[in-house]
């Protein structure tokens, strides 16, 4: 049995939800042929990357890690979309649940400017699409936080055959409608992120 490893954040900027996190928490810890692990990461550029960094390493002391996928949600978005590429900079309109704000700053001295997705980003895109489940590839995944912790899982197992990155979610209709932004932003009710990235692992997994 394979093992993958799914992370999503905690709420920030003032919201008592987040549409990964949620997704996250109903995912079944068996899908498919897969092991899943679940970890909630800080909404902190520093913090989260230790985090992911702390649970991939508990993870192979104990077994194997095939994969890790990372889930961030992106308000605004009408679509799941799998990020094809992370870039070397943090730069945010508003601080991290930590207080830092980061304006044009790298996420590693010296490291590459940016590192492409080790997962199937494109067939995961095309087969929710299959399932009626709108989906799109992405090719900035912004600069906040999500960025930054899909750059630092990319660098965390870079040459270790552990395939790595990051898919972001639009707000869930459920969380828009308690928030008072129904109607007024894009979204996708909870049971269609959840079955679309259950099917997502399903191609990361078969890859």
């Amino acid at each position: 049995m394979k093992t993958i490893l799914i992370t999503a954040f905690e709420p920030f900027g003032g919201s008592a939800r987040n549409s990964s996190l949620d997704t996250l928490r109903s995912l079944q810890d068996t899908i498919g042929d897969g092991r899943v692990l679940k970890a909630e990461l800080p909404v902190e550029y520093d913090g989260a990357a230790a985090a992911l960094a702390e649970r991939i390493t508990r993870i192979r002391e104990e077994g194997s890690l095939d994969a890790v996928l990372c889930l961030g949600q992106a308000e605004g978005r009408g679509t799941i979309t799998p990020e094809y590429v992370a870039v070397n900079v943090r730069n945010g309109s508003i601080p991290d649940n930590a207080g830092k704000l980061c304006r044009f700053e790298p996420c590693e001295e010296g490291g590459p400017d940016g590192i492409l997705s080790a997962l199937p980003v494109p067939a995961i895109a095309e087969r929710l699409n299959r399932m009626k489940i709108p989906a799109s590839v992405s090719f900035s995944a912004g600069a906040y936080v999500c960025n930054s912790t899909m750059y630092a899982a990319l660098r965390l197992t870079a040459g270790t055959g552990i395939r790595a990155g990051f898919i972001h979610l639009p707000l869930s209709a459920e969380i828009a409608l308690e928030e008072g932004k129904a109607g007024r932003v894009l979204t996708l009710p909870q049971s269609v992120l959840t079955a679309g990235i259950t099917e997502a692992v399903r191609v990361i997994l078969e890859a």
